[in-house]
């Protein structure tokens, strides 16, 4: 079965020279983005913007030596910009998955084309960094995996392939049942446990888990759905039955999980 068969309503229409995602709007849809510091994560939609600074939308610092708005993240035309609105400091936007850096002056303002990057400025004395990441680049991620949106992968019905976020979410919701599979009737760690235990913001660890559950469903599992009326327990539960008996993981795999 082709991934790509159910996908076509959010195929690309706009990519970058190096052929990702461009954030732009895909048949009508514009995509949002993800900005997080220091554990305050935030999302914009399209239609919506975030100045940062000593004080603004969201506040980096008291530093006396930070503008009170240094940046603003804002949408045109379905592209992600970012504006440097401070008088004398730089601000770099660098490619997490490559050696691209772009630099934005004083008054100037760069298109965001990078699917996950850092925001880095110096306030006197101390650098900051924000992280950010293109929805548009999370989606294909977390539901097409690492073949990218040009990819075709065939694969057994529901047993699909995890990218590292996806195996460390499984495995932190199975690990009880991994290291004692005698306890399966043992209530299963929150959400907010979970997102603990791998070192994530709740709001992290939340979309990730849908982006899973989609992509499952995509394949063939049912009740992963979050329905209106559903209930979240029997989704996840439904989640873990599955990852256990396909299996998904395994105790070979926990490894990968931080020391407790």
């Amino acid at each position: 079965m082709s991934l790509l068969s159910s996908r076509r309503p959010y195929e690309h229409t706009n990519t970058t020279s190096n052929g990702q995602p461009s954030a732009g709007a895909v048949d009508g849809l514009e995509w949002g983005i993800y900005i997080e510091f220091c554990g305050d994560e935030r999302k914009l939609s399209a239609g919506e913007s975030l100045t940062f600074g000593r004080s603004a939308d969201l506040v980096i610092d008291n530093n006396p030596y930070m503008h009170r708005v240094i940046g603003r993240f804002r949408n045109r035309r379905g592209i992600w910009w970012i504006d440097n609105r401070s008088k004398h400091q730089m601000i770099e936007i660098r490619d997490l998955s490559g050696p691209s850096v772009i630099s934005v002056a004083p008054g100037r303002s760069a298109a965001v084309l990078f699917g996950e990057f850092k925001c880095s400025f110096t306030s006197g004395p101390t650098p900051y960094e924000i992280i950010g990441t293109l929805e548009s680049h999370e989606w294909d991620s977390d539901i097409l995996g690492d073949g990218g949106i040009d990819g075709v992968e065939t694969v057994d019905w529901a047993r699909v392939t995890l990218n590292d976020d996806q195996l460390d979410l499984i495995l932190a919701l199975c690990e009880q049942y991994l290291l004692n599979p005698s306890i399966a009737d043992a209530p299963m760690i929150t959400n907010r446990q979970a997102a603990v235990r791998l070192g994530w913001t709740i709001s992290k660890f939340n979309r990730k888990l849908d982006h899973l559950c989609e992509k499952l469903q995509r394949a063939g599992v049912r009740g992963l759905r979050n329905e209106v009326g559903g209930n979240a327990m029997d989704r996840r539960n439904r989640l873990v039955e599955h990852a256990l008996i396909a299996p998904l993981v395994t105790i070979a795999d926990l490894e990968r999980l931080p020391p407790i």
